[in-house]
């Protein structure tokens, strides 16, 4: 119903490709999200999670976090000409050429309609999984839905509702988390299967002679190189500037981090609450067994609000890639308006895609997913990616190393090569065509610039003055100086401020138990009338002579004191004390002391260093291991 109501007002077919580029840098970011995260991010990630482990998990994580940031802080500011374009088709026929432009509408298509039949497939499967219907039924109403608000909408449509699916599973997914980690009786499961899968072995998970660990290093090339999928690049045209591009793919790769780090959370966790389900089982337990009624649609919600939010965007790019360039150029009109044209066609796809889910192949979600990019990035992303570092050749080479990455990627799939995926090699093949063919055939072009660099330029200067100001401050960098101007002003606060570093080491140390207590008095009796030493000092700060005051030595004090009592000893205390909770309420309050009284560069260095050095001392320093204590669990808590 909102994607029908803010279809209205849609005139050309630009405005139904990317609207009027008034768009917040907000929903620009949310519609990325929304279209990046699809449900086979869920029905991949959860089973190759649970199955693989680490292996996966920085694969995706850290390749998704990597393609989002090339976009945003390399690519875009070379991207000014191309703001504006309806569609990458669009963008490569003014680089290359109608038949280039014809070539990537169908290498766009083709990809793109695996991708929309897997979601709907996904869609079918969660309705079954969690209602007990016919997957047929999830189908039919995600694909009439879909394609209706799509078909008829426009970008409008697909960005209101993507905004809303964004919010929809950005909630699920934490919730879902917050249940499987209530189930489990406590810490100490997660920690055992961590320590003891060899999935978890970062040793096994980097050593690439073994052949799992090679195949997911490609599949991380696979993820973490831009590929500019159709839906990518018309996120990027309808901004009204390339400082918009930037910020929104950057809120972007941080959202998707957090969100894809929460559901590979979900595999672990599924995994130390029943280790020996098949992969392909791990969705139906999720859903089907382990669920309960209302926790069933909550997934369900949040699974289709994934599944939406991706296939409308695709169904809206692929549309109008169809008919502005593969009919357009080969002059092919079946209705005379463009605009009607994309609303019949956006139906086409929807349809057919719901028949391709209804009868397609039942293989991983992931293998799913790398063979619909395979006819897509192998072909028309090498020299697209080209054009925007600056070389830019003609058709003639373009077209040999388009047909050069196909024909990689075909061989692959007859000689049934699964070790390393074709994606990557296929790209390679084709830039070394691409550049060998551009010159041995003396093609004009060559490495000569981006047709529009004036934000590019601007960029390098401002990066340039960061860097001399950066330098700058490094050598004129005086420990001294920065403690004299980072302490409370006034007296009378830095008296209050040392009785309450002398209540607060008070309730630190009284509050901690005999046992403790006996336990670490050789280290006690050392630290704690030093504290006291220097609250009294903070204390007395009205009594100083003058010129000790008139030299600041006070912020010398101050900074001392909050690093060494505030932080390091008041966390020693915590660690002591196993985490009991007086001991963590006493930190906390440190913290947030600091916090209002420092500025927040020198609270933050200091809370930071603090916390790692007491860690690492303490998890080092012998004689203070307490038997049966696992302070491997104890990270959690230090996290928090």
């Amino acid at each position: 119903v909102l994607g029908l109501t803010s279809s209205r007002g849609i005139k050309t077919i630009k405005e139904y490709a990317i609207g009027n580029r008034n768009f917040s840098t907000a929903t620009i970011a949310a519609t990325i999200v929304a279209t990046w995260i699809g449900g086979g991010f869920f029905c991949t990630l959860i089973p190759e999670s649970y199955s693989n482990g680490l292996h996966f998990i920085w694969v995706t994580l850290l390749g998704d976090i990597l393609c989002l940031s090339l976009i945003a802080l390399f690519f875009a500011p070379r991207m000014a000409e191309f703001l504006g374009k309806i569609s990458i088709a669009s963008a490569m026929g003014d680089l290359y050429g109608q038949r280039v432009q014809i070539v990537t509408a169908i290498s766009g298509f083709i990809g793109i309609s695996g991708l929309i039949a897997m979601q709907f497939k996904i869609a079918g499967m969660m309705f079954e999984y969690a209602l007990g219907l016919p997957s047929m039924y999830g189908i039919l109403l995600a694909g009439v839905i879909v394609t209706s608000y799509s078909a008829l909408g426009g970008i409008k449509s697909v960005t209101f509702t993507d905004v809303i699916q964004f919010l929809t599973f950005a909630v699920v997914m934490p919730t879902l988390a917050y249940f499987l980690l209530q189930s489990l009786d406590n810490i100490r499961a997660i920690t055992y299967t961590i320590n003891n899968n060899p999935i978890f072995d970062y040793r096994k998970v980097f050593d690439f002679s073994e052949p799992q660990s090679l195949y997911h290093l490609f599949i991380f090339f696979f993820f973490a190189i831009p590929g500019f999928s159709v839906a990518t690049f018309q996120r990027v045209a309808m901004a009204k500037n390339t400082i918009q591009v930037t910020k929104s793919f950057l809120i972007a790769a941080i959202v998707c981090f957090i969100i894809g780090a929460i559901i590979c959370c979900i595999g672990v966790l599924v995994l130390a609450i029943n280790p020996n389900l098949p992969s392909q089982d791990v969705i139906k337990y999720l859903v089907s067994d382990y669920a309960v009624v209302g926790l069933k649609g909550i997934i369900l919600a949040g699974v289709m609000a994934m599944v939406m939010s991706t296939v409308d965007s695709y169904i809206n790019a692929t549309a109008v890639i169809i008919v502005h360039d593969f009919c357009k150029p080969l002059k092919i009109k079946f209705i005379k308006n463009e605009l009607f044209s994309a609303r019949i066609v956006s139906y086409l796809i929807g349809f057919s895609s719901i028949i391709l889910s209804l009868y397609g192949s039942d293989s991983g979600f992931l293998q799913l997913f790398i063979l619909a990019n395979s006819f897509y990035m192998p072909i028309v992303s090498v020299p697209f990616l080209m054009a925007l570092l600056g070389f830019r050749s003609t058709e003639k080479s373009v077209l040999l190393g388009m047909a050069t990455g196909l024909l990689i990627v075909l061989l692959w799939k007859v000689l049934d090569i699964k070790a390393v995926n074709s994606i990557v090699v296929g790209m390679i093949a084709n830039l070394i065509v691409l550049m060998s063919s551009h010159y041995l055939l003396k093609q004009p072009g060559g490495w000569i610039g981006i047709k529009d660099n004036s934000e590019l330029i601007r960029i390098r200067k401002k990066r340039k003055r960061k860097l001399q100001q950066f330098w700058s401050d490094v050598k004129s960098l005086n420990i001294i100086d920065i403690c004299k101007n980072n302490y409370p002003r006034g007296e009378g606060l830095i008296s209050v401020v040392g009785f309450f570093v002398m209540i607060s080491v008070f309730s630190s140390t009284h509050t901690l138990a005999k046992e403790y207590q006996s336990h670490y008095a050789k280290l006690l009796d050392v630290l704690y009338p030093i504290t006291l030493f220097s609250s009294a000092l903070l204390v007395s700060y009205p009594l100083w002579l003058q010129q000790w005051k008139e030299k600041k030595l006070v912020g010398i004090l101050w900074n001392f004191v909050a690093l060494a009592v505030l932080v390091c000893f008041s966390f020693l205390i915590v660690l002591i004390s196993e985490f009991s909770e007086i001991q963590l309420m006493v930190f906390m309050v440190n913290i947030m002391v600091i916090s209002s009284l420092s500025k927040w560069k020198i609270s933050l260095f200091n809370i930071l260093f603090g916390v790692t050095i007491v860690t690492f001392c303490y998890e080092y320093y012998q004689p203070l291991v307490i038997a049966e204590f696992s302070f491997f669990s104890s990270q959690f808590k230090i996290i928090y």
